[in-house]
């Protein structure tokens, strides 16, 4: 009878660790964002929210094991966690470039829309097309540099309810890197209608 009472007391303390690794995120996966694939971006803002979750799980996983170091004062406990913190953000960083490298092969060539402003002169916008980098290609003609030898402007890219997503300056006419910002603001992306130019000042 004591050992079916052992055994029965074992599979419950199993059972609650098991609870325990699914709650925390151990054996139940990582959160996802579920925001919706956009017309000209596909999955790209998705894929950049996702990975500010799983960035933010791991350096909360990595605050918590710290503190439980520096409060034990066990020196090799705190090297681990840091090790560890090192190696998840390394492995985020090599799945994300490889997510964003699948989606934006599917993406490349693709023609984004875009207007100009009535006193927009620095250049002729022919065409934006996606690269194979999640960037926007920019195909320009009638290109004006200014003193240093280089042309400069400012770009924005509009949601469909007309609220500005964001407004960069740009340099040259070549690319609009873009990849920055929606990582930042991925879910802002989503609704994302056109790009549009205007004078640098």
């Amino acid at each position: 009878m004591k050992n079916v009472q052992r055994f029965i007391g074992i599979v419950a303390i199993l059972a609650a660790i098991g609870f325990v690794a699914v709650s925390c995120g151990g054996g139940g996966g990582a959160k996802k964002s579920g925001l919706a694939t956009n017309g000209f971006f596909g999955a790209l803002p998705a894929i950049y929210a996702d990975n500010n979750l799983a960035d933010n799980a791991v350096r909360e996983k990595h605050k918590v094991a710290k503190e439980k170091a520096e409060k034990k004062q066990n020196v090799k406990a705190y090297q681990k966690a840091g090790d560890q913190f090192s190696k998840d953000l390394e492995e985020l960083s090599t799945k994300l470039k490889a997510s964003v490298e699948t989606e934006a092969a599917k993406l490349t060539g693709k023609e984004v829309p875009f207007t100009t402003s009535d006193n927009f002169r620095e250049f002729k916008v022919n065409s934006l097309k996606m690269d194979d980098a999640g960037n926007i290609l920019l195909s320009a003609s009638d290109v004006r540099k200014n003193m240093m030898g280089v042309t400069s402007f400012r770009f924005k890219a509009i949601a469909k309810d007309g609220t500005e997503i964001i407004e960069h300056m740009g340099y040259g006419s070549e690319k609009l890197n873009i990849s920055g910002a929606m990582r930042n603001n991925p879910e802002k992306w989503v609704d994302f209608e056109k790009i549009e130019f205007s004078n640098a000042q």
